[in-house]
């Protein structure tokens, strides 16, 4: 499976890199719309994957829920014991920018360093590199003492309702408790954290939630040259203005504290010293973390405007404008609380304000449970000298339908990753390093042979 890089750095094989490579080549975009994705791109994945895993397939039960595939790892000991639930899913965002890349997005370019495309990072590596795991540990006759499930969704990326929704209410009625279920989410990222020059692993323990507000107003219209005071346009703008300029308060919830906690020991002063402060500081620590739109996230419940539009001519007076504003939700506001705060802060009856599209409420009372240590101490010999904390999901995953299955949650990667790394996932030339994948296996081998004790 690994052979040895430059440095002495352990990295896949040809053959490894391929069989991901040819994962990549299928263009497994999901759509909304499920009459516009294309079914035959999920056959063919499926195929590639019965054809490079075969004592998977051989020995594992398989349930199908439309393209998504839910595996059975009856336990040695206890089958009715489930040691975990790992997920990962098949399908990818579309490529806006195709002439954007260094090599197609779907051609599944493998070279020295690297293999290329649209999925790379998100998500096909993680479904390659748990089945080269359960392989490769059916291969050397090891088996978990409990079942293990193995959750593949076809539809994450358009959330994931018939595939992680089916398959999560599929366990629900089995009545499966697992004690871990791990998905994507968390990396090890470089240069990311102010005042730490060790990589960090960021184990998140939950995920916030979402919601779009649509915002919108209906005018009489006209000719541009008699006016009123106030036009649709105008009169939504300064909605959507008052929205932007009125943002959730600041509030550092428990896993915040948690991870701040978990980082200070290898944090610079003054840093170190103010989050020893944190019980009396903890405004300012807000505030600094607020500062940055990376660490902003974490404190406060995101408002981003997204769209808006409105009129047909610069010369007549619109009938209609709306506008559509993001929110990632904090654990302790819920989507009611959003709503009600738009309401409260525009202050105009003219307006309308409705929740648009899928909503999803925050992860509830997300913590680092009991089996969170073994995913730190993986982590830890796949990557060492970094330091370990945990965190929340600033988007949305599949892990969101399975949060009441599992005692631990844990959403993380083994994959270290730099600012410009994490700009290529859903961005212009995704890729993921020969390095990284082999993490990727390797810790996924790992864990099974310590759910097999």
């Amino acid at each position: 499976m690994t052979r040895t890089a430059p440095g002495t750095t352990p990295a896949v094989d040809d053959a490894t890199a391929e069989r991901l490579a040819a994962a990549l080549r299928c263009v497994t975009v999901s759509c909304e719309n499920p009459v516009e994705t294309d079914q035959a791109e999920f056959d063919r994945l499926t195929t590639h994957l019965e054809a490079c895993f075969p004592l998977v397939h051989a020995h594992l039960e398989l349930e199908t829920f439309g393209h998504a595939r839910l595996y059975r790892w009856a336990g040695r000991e206890d089958s009715e014991r489930v040691a975990a639930i790992l997920l990962a899913h098949m399908d990818v965002v579309p490529v806006d920018d195709e002439q954007g890349w260094t090599h197609p997005p779907f051609a599944g370019v493998v070279d020295d360093e690297f293999i290329w495309g649209r999925g790379a990072i998100d998500d096909k590596s993680r479904v390659m590199a748990i089945l080269e795991a359960v392989e490769s540990a059916l291969a050397a006759g090891v088996k978990p003492s409990g079942t293990m499930y193995l959750a593949f969704g076809h539809d994450e990326e358009v959330f994931g309702a018939e595939g992680a929704g089916r398959m999560s209410a599929r366990l629900r009625a089995a009545g499966v408790r697992a004690e871990l279920l791990l998905d994507e989410g968390g990396v090890i990222a470089t240069g990311l954290a102010p005042g730490v020059d060790v990589p960090v692993a960021t184990i998140m323990v939950g995920e916030k939630g979402f919601a779009t507000v649509r915002l919108s107003v209906i005018a009489i219209g006209g000719h541009s040259s008699m006016p009123g005071r106030q036009t649709a346009v105008g009169r939504l703008a300064r909605a959507v203005a008052r929205i932007q300029d009125h943002p959730f308060p600041l509030r550092l919830t428990p896993v915040t504290l948690d991870m701040l906690s978990r980082l200070r020991s290898v944090m610079s002063e003054p840093r170190r010293t103010l989050l020893g402060l944190v019980g009396v500081a903890g405004p300012a620590v807000a505030r600094v973390l607020a500062a940055r739109p990376t660490t902003e996230a974490l404190v406060r419940t995101t408002t981003a405007p997204t769209m808006i539009h409105g009129g047909v001519k610069p010369n007549v007076l619109p009938q209609r404008a709306e506008a559509f504003v993001n929110f990632r939700i904090l654990p302790g506001d819920s989507v009611a609380d959003v709503l009600a705060h738009c309401r409260r802060v525009v202050r105009d009856k003219q307006v309308r304000i409705e929740l648009a599209g899928t909503t999803s409420e925050p992860s509830p009372n997300p913590a680092a449970g009991p089996a969170f240590d073994l995913i730190a101490d993986l982590t830890r010999e796949v990557v060492p000298g970094i330091a370990v904390t945990v965190g929340m999901v600033p988007g949305a995953t599949d892990a969101r339908y399975y949060d009441d299955l599992a005692t631990t949650r844990c959403n993380f990667a083994p994959i270290v990753l730099s600012a410009q790394d994490l700009e290529r996932i859903h961005g212009t030339d995704e890729r993921l390093s020969r390095t990284n994948y082999a993490r990727l296996i390797t810790f996924n081998r790992l864990l099974i042979d310590r759910l097999a004790r």
